[in-house]
């Protein structure tokens, strides 16, 4: 078409005769519970939604007709579908700002805009913890590939994962606790390699899945290639096409493909590793079953993140260019906050949709700082000198783009230079304070712990002389007396000794008496010696044989587990019988982290809250004794991961795991732990057992820059106890 006089308005309906640019692309589509035009810009890849009565008047834009004729028409037409003068230039300038009119007018912006995209091209190559490179135009390949595999795309492929998924989940599930022992390595050195292959094979497989879905549903595969992040590599599939599909369901399809086939391979890599020994072909088939389900929900379903996730949300809730439409109104809030009345102000939200678009915007905002926070931290802590180097300069460029986008608002504002400056650097100093506070005022917190509720003094009754239960006394409950009768053990082979032990004392007394009849002073010395030595043997194995009848050290009730079925149990030497404690009152024993031990220590001799779930009644009680060393012994079985508690365990180095019966007994805590003891005085109806948690305020404040630091080095502590 001939291009406008620059003198005239290039948006007079009477004069203007405008056309389309080539290679754009119409879909029609339901979104948000209405009937839309999706226009997709090959060209620049981009996608652009429009309503119907919009997507007439567009179509309508050939370049031989005047836009007074088209309304002229529309206006014959009238199919209830009205379009104004004002809705028509409006349009026009709508579709100029994006680049898809031909007309030459139009050229200096698209020069803008190539400039600006080329500009931030540049900051993604520079940028060291994540680089995009492009390799190939695969549209061909997928072409050939979606032919071949296309019965497994269906509903047959659909039942055969169904299956699969199913028997993963069963063999799982039938051997949890050799699976769960399988992520104490999951990070040790000997493992990155492995875990590494085993991630880019999955992720090879997610992008294949996704081009193939794509393409089976009829939409182009742009583009393939590689992003690294942090130098790690991971293949990309560019299935963008897929936006202008018109059915959601579709769209929804290709979006979960490559979950959906990461989900199919862990699903058979865990049965594999059911019916697979502990080794390199165990290990290797775990690594794929946690980085095929837990690693690429975290990610890749994370709606959070411009990843699968995403995009299956914004179909579902029928709200296209979420994350666009999210920062433009983070970035609009932010400009309103700097710059007051001389920005624009944000819009008021009125519908659903707008409070969504809000709430994306502000939650993927904190999760892109959160996550790149998590970058830099780890860049500089596991390439040590150079990550920091690479952070910093990655930071700078993560910051260049919004701190540039923010300059061209402020260059816009309304109000004088000098003015305009000294309210942002008025506004900016005051959220600096209130960040700095935040982060630097000191607060007393709540610390918490897990605990215990025991009986006051609580013993515990462990055999000394190893031996079968002959007889058991006392049962789970009972209220005993000082010196009472509670176990009999009986051991053969000691009793047997004790009695050779006699035997050979009567033998040596009388060598001892003939010795001295006959008047052999010094030999009745030596073997009298040798007699006192013998009954010195016979009396510790007297007081060790004793020690099968177990007494009751104190008045008291005793509480233990399945006492009823001790009678023929064979005790070893330590092994616990049962538990006696005072009847008259309640402790809370508690396993202190290293952190929280420094607070509680100061805390002694002090009121601690105690809650315990299920009981609406908060008690207090009287925090008595800290122990002064950490420890991986189990404090109580019922604060460990067996049995539903908090504490995480581990098998020592030296322990052979019996993968089919697992007892707490051959685990120990996979973290040292104090233990602390809180008297609760005057309790009543407390079970013993019972759960609680222990609460005490902190006697220093502490900022949450020290929190953050206390975070990091706890992390990097752990990540040195792994290496």
């Amino acid at each position: 078409m001939t291009a406008p006089d620059e003198n005239r308005s290039v948006l007079e309906p009477e004069a203007l005769r405008p056309r389309l640019r080539d290679g754009l692309r119409f879909s029609i589509q339901e979104q948000g519970g209405e009937r839309v035009c999706v226009i997709e810009d090959r060209h620049a890849w981009r996608f652009h939604r429009v309503g119907l009565a919009e997507y007439r008047f567009i179509r309508a834009l050939d370049g031989t007709r005047t836009v007074a004729s088209i309304l002229a028409q529309f206006a014959r037409d009238s199919r209830g579908e009205t379009f104004t003068e004002g809705e028509a230039l409006q349009m026009l300038r709508w579709l100029k700002d994006n680049h898809l009119l031909a007309i030459e007018s139009a050229r200096s912006g698209e020069n803008r805009d190539a400039a600006e995209r080329s500009m931030l091209a540049a900051i993604t190559w520079l940028n060291p913890l994540v680089a995009k490179v492009p390799l190939a135009r695969p549209d061909r390949f997928f072409t050939v590939a979606e032919r071949a595999l296309r019965w497994a795309l269906g509903g047959f492929g659909f039942a055969v994962w169904c299956a699969a998924v199913l028997a993963g989940a069963a063999s799982i599930a039938s051997d949890w606790p050799r699976f769960s022992r399988g992520f104490d390595g999951i990070l040790a050195r000997d493992n990155w390699l492995w875990l590494l292959v085993t991630w880019a094979v999955l992720k090879i497989a997610h992008e294949l899945s996704h081009g193939l879905f794509c393409k089976h549903f009829g939409a182009a595969v742009r583009e393939i290639g590689v992003i690294f992040v942090l130098f790690i590599p991971m293949g990309y599939v560019d299935a963008s096409a897929s936006l202008g599909l018109a059915s959601k369901w579709r769209r929804i399809m290709v979006a979960s493909a490559g979950i959906y086939a990461e989900f199919f391979i862990a699903a058979l890599a865990a049965v594999f590793w059911a019916r697979t020994p502990d080794g390199l072909a165990a290990t290797i088939a775990h690594n794929a079953v946690f980085t095929g389900t837990v690693v690429t929900l975290l990610f890749n379903a994370n709606p959070l993140m411009r990843f699968d996730g995403y995009y299956i949300l914004g179909d579902l809730l029928g709200i296209p260019n979420l994350a666009t439409r999210g920062r433009a109104w983070v970035r609009e809030v932010v400009a309103w906050l700097l710059l007051g009345k001389r920005a624009h102000k944000p819009a008021p939200l009125r519908t659903r949709e707008d409070w969504i678009v809000a709430a994306y915007g502000l939650a993927a905002s904190c999760w892109q700082v959160l996550v790149f926070a998590g970058l830099l931290m780890a860049a500089s802590a596991t390439l040590r000198g150079g990550g920091v180097f690479f952070a910093v300069i990655a930071g700078a460029l993560w910051l260049g783009v919004p701190l540039w986008q923010m300059s061209k608002s402020i260059g816009h504002a309304k109000g004088s230079g000098l003015d305009r400056w000294l309210s942002i650097a008025c506004r900016l100093a005051l959220f600096a304070a209130i960040a700095g506070a935040a982060l630097l005022l000191p607060v007393r917190r709540t610390i918490s712990s897990p605990g215990v509720v025991e009986l006051a003094d609580t013993v515990v009754l462990r055999a000394e002389c190893p031996g079968f239960v002959r007889a058991a006394h006392a049962h789970d409950g009972d209220v005993v007396q000082s010196g009472q009768l509670l176990f009999e053990l009986e051991n053969d082979d000691e009793t047997a000794e004790v009695e050779r032990a006699q035997i050979e004392l009567t033998q040596q007394e009388l060598r001892a008496r003939v010795a001295y009849a006959r008047g052999e002073l010094a030999t009745f010395q030596a073997e009298n010696a040798k007699a006192q030595s013998l009954r010195t043997t016979l009396a510790n194995r007297e007081n060790y044989l004793a020690t099968l009848q177990i007494h009751a050290p104190f008045a008291g009730r005793i509480t233990g587990r399945k006492l009823d079925q001790l009678a023929g149990t064979f005790l070893h030497t330590g092994a616990e019988i049962a538990q006696l404690g005072r009847a008259d009152g309640c402790d809370v024993k508690i396993a202190l982290s290293q952190e929280a031990e420094s607070q509680f220590l100061n805390a002694i001799g002090k009121t601690v809250r105690v809650l315990i779930p299920g009981r609406a009644q908060t008690f207090d009680a009287t925090l008595t004794r800290v122990e002064s060393r950490a420890t991986r012994d189990l404090i109580h079985p019922a604060l460990t991961a067996l049995a539903g508690g908090p504490l995480a365990l581990r098998h020592p180095e030296e322990t052979a795991p019996n993968p089919r019966r697992e007892s707490a007994a051959a685990f120990e805590l996979a973290e040292p732990h104090f233990v602390a003891l809180a008297h609760l005085a005057g309790a009543t109806g407390l079970d013993v057992g019972e759960m609680a948690r222990v609460k005490v305020r902190s006697v220093r404040g502490v900022t949450l820059w020290e929190s953050a630091q206390a975070a990091l080095a706890r992390w990097l502590r752990r990540y040195s106890a792994r290496e």
